[in-house]
């Protein structure tokens, strides 16, 4: 209830000016009365000139976060479902070009013309090829093929594999049907459609990177050598889409800022998918932000920090009811049968080139050694388990090169660094022009197929060296001498002598540790494109 400052006035001058202190409750009243008097004595506050800004609730805290409103991210796979009719199309196409060309050879070259889809045989083969092509499209799904980027030769390698497990199993249903069939018709239509599938995908890609929808923004969580490696292998697939285009190295502090929140940070920093790359404390500490991002469903990858470990043949084994991964090493080159394939491999390509390029060989053996005197050069370099044999090469240096060689370095303190560092020299004053030809297209290592028929060194490995290059392995010279050194490698289709030599003793090791069929054909398809573009030989 309002005081009155005037009535409580009067009833206080009533009481007299001087009170006894005898009577407590007049006092009380005059001190009132003052208190009351100041108040209203004080000037008014315009409230037109005061802060206009609404007042905190009572033990509210203001807020520390973005004033944007987290968005979700955007959907990634319902654009890959195209890949499925690209993938149907290609298996439609790739038996119609199989039939053809069955059709066109067994007509011209033998004189058959049952290949007629509408008899007896090509209903039995028409319906077969349908389920099989149901259950690749079905296996695809299963595998995360139109839910999942991949890069591209692991994609290519699982629709090989795919394909591959597919003819076998028409050639078995066509066996078992007791039906005259074209076997050239059956292994063509899968053929065709594997290198359709690959080429189809490209073509989808190419749309979707048209259409603006290919590129994914990417926030990357992380710093140090685990978030280094992931950026450089993202940037090293194109393919995939994902561009990084932010960098968090503090995530407590940037995920505070973000009230605790993955869609709040990723409508930040505008991007629609994360990888987590963090390193050993850094990641003990993630525990409550990566618990969080599982909640929010956000599409995420993880890099762990498995440096110098093989990426490849670590097998994943987990634990019912336990937050455990355990990483068992499952290496190819502890496997009798894969090391059997490969030297198999190795004699039969080795053996079949050598036969068929038997005339180039004897026109450049022939000019070199009208040019040097010598068509071969031997020298000893190490091989498998160590042990050392003579490699072989079309000579491309004048004849007494090693003390030609030291006079030149004696001279040009650039030239000694440059070979020091690379045991390479760009301007190398013992090559002749002959040879510099032969060498920036590779003829030269062509009598090296002789050392890998004769099991000296394989198709595929780290490049030979020779024992004085053995202090810059350092203790990688254990991974050079698991394998035979090969005629191309890793270090070969990825710069060769562009790259310093610690990149190369990198690659080498990387090669042995994560060892494959698949990688060393990989390698040979990379091969013939350096070839032609000469890129890093000299």
């Amino acid at each position: 209830m309002p005081l009155d400052v005037k009535s409580a006035t009067a009833k206080i001058n009533r009481t007299g000016t001087s009170p006894s202190p005898s009577y407590p409750y007049e006092m009380a009243e005059k001190r009132l009365a003052q208190t009351l008097n100041e108040l209203h004595a004080q000037p008014k506050i315009d409230k037109s000139e005061t802060n206009t800004a609404p007042q905190q609730e009572p033990h509210q805290e203001p807020h520390q976060g973005p004033q944007q409103e987290p968005r979700l991210p955007r959907d990634l796979t319902s654009q890959l479902y195209g890949f499925i009719v690209a993938d149907q199309l290609a298996l439609v196409l790739g038996f119609l070009c199989a039939w053809t060309v069955a059709a066109v050879i067994n007509t011209v070259f033998f004189g058959r013309h049952e290949l007629n889809t509408l008899s007896t045989g090509g209903i039995v083969r028409l319906s077969q090829f349908v389920v099989l092509a149901c259950g690749v499209i079905m296996w695809f799904e299963r595998s995360g093929h139109y839910r999942l980027r991949m890069p591209f030769w692991m994609e290519t390698k699982k629709v090989v594999e795919t394909m591959g497990f597919a003819m076998l199993i028409n050639g078995f249903l066509q066996s078992a049907s007791r039906t005259d069939f074209s076997r050239l018709w059956l292994m063509s239509s899968w053929i065709f459609a594997a290198i359709g599938i690959i080429l189809f995908r490209s073509v989808w890609r190419q749309v979707l990177r048209y259409r603006g929808t290919w590129r994914v923004p990417t926030l990357l969580v992380g710093h140090g050598e685990t978030a280094d490696e992931a950026r450089l292998a993202l940037a090293s697939e194109p393919s995939l889409g994902y561009d990084i285009v932010t960098q968090i190295d503090d995530l407590a502090q940037s995920f505070q800022a973000a009230d605790y929140s993955w869609k709040t940070l990723c409508t930040i920093h505008g991007t629609d998918y994360i990888v987590v790359a963090l390193d050993g404390e850094a990641l003990v500490r993630a525990k409550q932000p990566l618990m969080q991002l599982m909640r929010e469903q956000i599409p995420f990858s993880v890099s762990p920090p498995l440096h110098y470990l093989p990426v490849l043949d670590m097998m994943p084994l987990y634990f019912f009811n336990r937050d455990v991964t355990l990483l068992t090493r499952n290496s190819g080159l502890d496997r009798p049968f894969p090391r059997m394939i490969k030297r198999t491999f190795d004699i039969v390509v080795s053996a079949t080139t050598l036969l068929v390029l038997s005339p180039l060989l004897l026109i450049l053996a022939l000019l070199v050694k009208l040019d040097v005197g010598s068509a071969l050069y031997s020298h000893r370099r190490l091989g498998l388990n160590g042990k050392t044999f003579s490699c072989l090469k079309f000579r491309s240096m004048r004849m007494n090169s090693e003390a030609a060689l030291q006079r030149y370095l004696a001279k040009n303190p650039q030239a000694a660094a440059e070979w020091q560092s690379t045991r390479k020299l760009r301007r190398d004053p013992r090559v002749t022009k002959l040879g510099a030809f032969i060498r920036r297209s590779s003829l030269d290592e062509l009598p090296q197929l002789i050392n890998v028929l004769k099991g000296e060194m394989s198709i595929v490995g780290p490049r030979p060296i020779v024992v004085a290059e053995t202090e810059k392995y350092d203790n990688n010279i254990v991974d050079y001498y698991r394998v035979r050194p090969g005629l191309t490698g890793l270090w070969q289709v990825s710069g060769r002598n562009n790259v310093s030599y610690g990149q190369r003793v990198r690659m080498d090791s990387w090669y042995v540790r994560n060892w494959s069929l698949w990688h060393d054909v990989m390698i040979i398809c990379k091969t013939f494109p350096v070839i032609f573009k000469r890129h890093g030989a000299y």
